[in-house]
């Protein structure tokens, strides 16, 4: 036999209860009791429990938060009170309570020691042994062989329990063998007797206060433990209640922030904002899945989003379930894929579903049964399977809580709208209020981002749509400009048959082919009208080239405008500047448009001034362009009609040129604000997003 194999073999024998019963014989119990009380006292260099007057003040331990609250309470358990120790436990996901915080009066015992007494429990064990660890030092409400356990006793009771057995603290964790260890270290410690004291949160559900239990405070003392004992523990015990309220409620708002923070930075539609609940359910809340259907046009609940515990199951096992649990309905079974996995809310063969039920009571419902989470999509015959995967997760419950839209209407009423559910499968025996009211804030957040998913979806609907108006406009526009040219040269020609004498009217007949094409072309530019944005294409693009391009355009003659005019344009153009992905062509005749504008309002003056054109980087992968003007101004009262279609301070002007540029910068994801003042002058701010370097 080799060494490890020994030590399991040893490990599984002293835990067993065959053993157990050998060691606390009452001669064998009496040599370890003896042995191990004989080693603490030669440990703490004492032959008698120690006196509590020589106890300094009991100590303040610095920070926040839940852990530091309940260990100063039991810190001033002992220090204040003069009990030997003292522990708690709290009451969490799965029924289980684990220590939380521990004290042990510091002339009884150091934390060395300490670890040196769940080093000697533990070679009585298979595992390893510890009053300090939570993850080891943990109780199983309903766990068979937690039964005796003081914890479980106290749970169960829902008030105080007193034993004389320091071991009754500690069992199962410290084996049955390692019982006359633990009671010469209660001897040792002269410890007389201990006792677990649960609290209690009041809640109200469907308008009842119940008493919701969310820990156990543990003392040993060195005494008898009295009614006085009890009503003073108890008072500490609603102390840790009080704080386990704070943390739920400082939780609820974490949860809230951190979810709202990351819809606001990175999430952009509902199905990764459903994503983000259902994993926050599952990784922020302990919970072994969750699920988020939604309410559609159709009256359906369409599951959108489902998130497993990572250590319960893979999406490749859900997947597996699914396979077999199809077997039994001769149709396919999913609870992932929302065209498989919806219910219909005002079906009669629906009605039994949780979602439903659910969404038809506007409140959280709860259910022990998974089954009804999936009726009618998995069939009546599957229900074992079903009842089979529950019980292979360890699923106790499972909850379905609605949530809604809430819109003030004219007359100042809230108005609900009913959005979907938010579904969670718990290994608890019962969700508690106050889990319920953490999921409700949650399904809450779900709503919100739903919301703000859907107002980012229509922002960016209008952007397209903006964007492909821009381009019909811009190419119909230089379709009507081709169209006008042709036209005019038709014109001239008929102009010129009609002025030249008959002799000479053959050298213009001659012309009339070239007239007959571009006459052609005009009718083509008809034909096409209809499609006017086929022509453009987006690339990327300099800015400062389509500035260039739009200077050149709005004033043909610059030098005798500046000569004549005093009109002056100067550019400030940066270099380096990201491209950016939109059509040359119509960035230019943005430009242009203002531009021009910003000349046109300079002649107003009648005695010249600058045009200033400036280009640099902007803040996130964006450019900017400065257009600004020492004209006349835009009058305070026409400043919020400027970017209307139709509006112009011109007699002949059809109000086009800012409505248009303003849909195409916006199409283009960017923006264009406006600054002037009467008589001084204007600028126009472009702001345009730029291709990622």
């Amino acid at each position: 036999m080799d060494d490890k194999t020994r030590k399991n073999y040893v490990g599984s024998l002293v835990g067993s209860r065959l053993v157990g019963r050998l060691f606390n014989l009452p001669p064998v119990s009496w040599l370890v009791q003896g042995f191990t009380r004989a080693l603490v006292r030669r440990q703490l260099g004492t032959n008698a429990a120690p006196s509590a007057s020589s106890r300094p003040a009991p100590p303040r331990i610095a920070g926040v938060g839940l852990d530091v609250t309940l260990k100063q309470i039991v810190s001033d358990v002992v220090e204040a009170l003069g009990y030997a120790g003292a522990m708690v436990a709290t009451y969490e996901q799965g029924d289980i309570l684990p220590v939380r915080a521990l004290h042990v009066d510091p002339a009884v015992a150091t934390d060395e020691q300490i670890h040196r007494w769940e080093e000697e429990v533990s070679r009585y064990a298979p595992r390893p042994v510890s009053i300090t660890d939570p993850e080891i030092a943990r109780v199983h409400v309903y766990g068979e062989e937690y039964q005796d356990n003081l914890s479980v006793q106290a749970f169960q009771a829902r008030g105080p329990v007193i034993s004389d057995d320091l071991f009754d603290l500690f069992t199962p964790i410290a084996p049955p063998a390692s019982r006359p260890v633990v009671k010469g270290i209660q001897q040792a410690l002269g410890i007389q007797q201990v006792i677990a004291v649960p609290f209690f949160l009041e809640t109200v559900t469907d308008g009842r206060t119940e008493q919701e239990m969310v820990g156990n405070l543990f003392a040993a003392k060195r005494g008898p433990i009295s009614e006085q004992d009890i009503r003073v523990l108890s008072a500490f015990g609603r102390q840790a209640a009080a704080a386990i309220e704070s943390e739920r409620r400082r939780l609820h708002i974490q949860i809230a922030q951190n979810i709202v923070y990351e819809m606001q930075s990175r999430l952009q539609n509902e199905e990764q904002v459903l994503q983000r609940i259902v994993r926050g359910a599952v990784s922020d809340l302990g919970y072994v899945g969750a699920m988020v259907a939604t309410y559609e046009q159709d009256d359906s609940l369409p599951v959108r989003a489902f998130y497993l515990q990572p250590s319960v199951g893979t999406m490749e096992q859900v997947q597996q379930w699914e396979k077999e649990l199809s077997r039994y309905s001769g149709r396919p079974v999913s609870v992932s894929d929302p065209d498989i996995a919806r219910v219909f809310v005002h079906r009669d063969d629906c009605a039994a579903n949780l979602s439903v039920r659910a969404f038809k009571a506007e409140k959280p419902v709860v259910s022990s049964d998974l089954y009804d989470l999936f009726t009618p999509v998995v069939p009546p015959s599957a229900r074992p399977a079903v009842a089979g995967i529950q019980e292979a997760l360890g699923i106790q419950q499972v909850i379905a809580v609605p949530f809604f839209l809430e819109e003030e209407d004219a007359d100042g009423q809230v108005k609900r709208e009913a959005v979907g559910n938010l579904f969670a499968a718990t290994r608890s025996r019962r969700f508690s209020a106050g889990e319920i009211e953490l999921l409700e804030t949650l399904a809450h957040q779900a709503a919100a981002g739903i919301r703000n998913a859907r107002l980012y979806r229509i922002i960016e609907e209008r952007r397209q749509v903006a964007q492909v108006f821009g381009k019909m406009a811009f190419s119909a526009a230089a379709s009507v400009h081709a169209l006008r040219n042709h036209l005019a040269a038709f014109q001239m020609h008929l102009h010129l048959v009609q002025l030249t004498p008959p002799d000479r009217r053959d050298e213009i007949f001659q012309l009339s082919n070239k007239m007959l094409e571009r006459l052609d072309e005009a009718a083509k530019i008809l034909d096409n009208l209809h499609e006017p944005w086929r022509a453009v294409v987006d690339k990327p693009t300099d800015v400062n080239s389509c500035i260039t391009r739009a200077i050149g355009q709005a004033v043909r003659d610059r030098e005798e405008v500046e000569a004549e005019e005093g009109i002056y344009i100067r550019e400030e153009l940066g270099d380096g500047l990201p491209p950016v992905q939109t059509s040359p062509d119509m960035l230019a005749e943005a430009f242009r448009v203002l531009i021009k504008n910003g000349v046109e309002a300079v002649r107003e003056t009648g005695h010249g001034g600058e045009v200033r054109v400036v280009s640099r980087r902007g803040e996130q992968d964006t450019v900017e362009v400065l257009i600004s003007d020492e004209g006349v101004g835009i009058k305070p009262e026409d400043m919020g009609k400027i970017f209307e279609l139709r509006w112009s301070t011109k007699e002949a002007g059809m109000g086009f040129g800012l409505f248009w540029t303003k849909e195409f910068v916006e199409g283009l994801g960017g923006s264009i604000t406006v600054e002037s003042e009467w008589q001084q002058g204007t600028t126009f701010r472009l702001v345009l997003p730029a291709i990622a370097g």
